[in-house]
């Protein structure tokens, strides 16, 4: 049986992380083979033509999606459609301010993509763009390329992006930072797949949102979103942790809805939060009373 090799042929954008060579299908193998525990190939194709980059353990302990999504699952998010909604749109509006100035034909990367959900949507309103998903679970991915939508997916791991040095102008990082355990070890890998002048677009719970402010003002401890979190930032240490990497960035935070509750607490956060805001305004403080929080950086020319 010939290998599939996506919907537009296996892309000369993949490179082998060690040696920053180019990759060709001929450096591959079925992944029953890989599975098998096949030593002369550097990566897989799936039976549904996208490429495997994880080693045979890696593949078998990261299948998260097996059962479902089970942020989604966790989270509650299927009864909280504004949190998606927010996410795709100020996605697409920092996409659109990031491509302003850009190539006619600009390249897209979704990090942590999960079932390509927010990525079939970017590859609707930039239709011109080349875009490209990846993604930790092989489930996870066979659910992203069962529509034919000419996006590339790929299964790999954040910290090793199995790109070639400057291929992408843009990649985005929806809710992934607060799930590894360096984000300066994924900042790094990102780094080197973006051309110079390019942007990262970042979403990651705010540590200190309403919630937790009211906490801390009580004398509680905070709080975290998910128990899937490995930790939650304040909005400066994420700032930090972008220009530590050598990029400029700026913090999108708009008041678009308030937290999850009842009408009390929706109440009590619309009134609040001016108060709040003008407050932090005041002293200086980065932190911010919304739920999630956007940031768009750019690697430095």
């Amino acid at each position: 049986m010939p290998l599939k090799a996506g919907p537009s042929g296996f892309s000369a954008k993949y490179h082998d992380v060690d040696s920053r060579q180019t990759l060709t299908v001929g450096d591959g193998c079925p992944l029953n083979q890989w599975l098998a525990g096949r030593q002369d190939a550097k990566f897989a194709f799936h039976p549904d033509g996208f490429p495997v980059f994880l080693n045979p353990a890696e593949i078998v302990a990261s299948d998260e999606y097996r059962d479902g999504d089970p942020y989604t699952a966790a989270e509650g998010l299927e009864k909280w459609p504004a949190f998606q909604n927010r996410r795709l749109q100020t996605t697409v509006k920092l996409l659109e301010e990031a491509l302003a100035d850009g190539s006619d034909k600009p390249c897209i990367l979704d990090v942590a993509c999960g079932e390509g959900v927010i990525t079939s949507e970017i590859k609707k309103r930039f239709r011109h763009a080349d875009v490209c998903g990846i993604d930790y679970s092989i489930s996870a991915i066979e659910a992203a390329s069962r529509p034919k939508n000419e996006i590339e997916y790929a299964v790999g791991d954040a910290y090793r992006l199995p790109y070639a040095a400057e291929s992408f102008d843009v990649v985005i990082l929806n809710n992934i930072w607060e799930h590894v355990p360096d984000p300066l070890r994924l900042l790094a890998g990102v780094k080197l797949v973006i051309k110079p002048g390019g942007h990262v677009i970042i979403s990651t719970p705010s540590r200190y949102r309403f919630r937790n402010m009211v906490r801390v003002c009580l004398g509680l401890p905070v709080v975290f979103m998910s128990k899937l979190h490995v930790t939650e930032y304040s909005v400066g240490q994420v700032l930090e942790q972008l220009r530590f990497a050598g990029m400029d960035a700026r913090i999108v935070d708009e008041p678009l809805h308030g937290p999850a509750g009842g009408a009390l607490r929706f109440i009590a956060f619309k009134l609040a939060v001016p108060i709040i805001r003008m407050m932090l305004r005041l002293v200086g403080s980065h932190h911010s009373p919304e739920e999630t929080v956007f940031y768009l950086a750019r690697k430095k020319v």
